[in-house]
């Protein structure tokens, strides 16, 4: 399980990385008005994905540095994902019921 959760992070990373300079790439073409529709596309349905991946990223890490190895942790690993479903339920009713913001 420890093992999963290293690589879990080290993945997690990585898609955060890529989908941000995706996002930042497409506010930036947005901000000086180059391939005005395709940014925009990309704006939109990028910001899902990188809360997504910040999210999983970070409560990868608060697991991995607020837990023992040897020990298994049920308590703790349903407050973490429970946190991450909250988040994104809010994210995507946020989303969908306001979408200029």
């Amino acid at each position: 399980m420890y093992q999963t959760l290293i690589n879990i992070k080290k993945v997690s990373l990585i898609f955060f990385i890529i989908v941000g300079a995706v996002h930042l790439g497409s506010t930036g073409l947005i901000s000086n008005s180059l391939y005005l529709k395709q940014a925009f596309i990309l704006n939109r349905t990028m910001d899902i994905p990188l809360v997504l991946t910040g999210l999983i990223y970070a409560f990868s890490s608060i697991r991995l540095s607020l837990t023992n190895p040897g020990k298994t942790h049920k308590f703790l690993d349903i407050l973490l994902i429970s946190i991450i479903i909250i988040a994104l339920i809010g994210l995507l009713v946020l989303n969908l019921a306001i979408p200029n913001i």
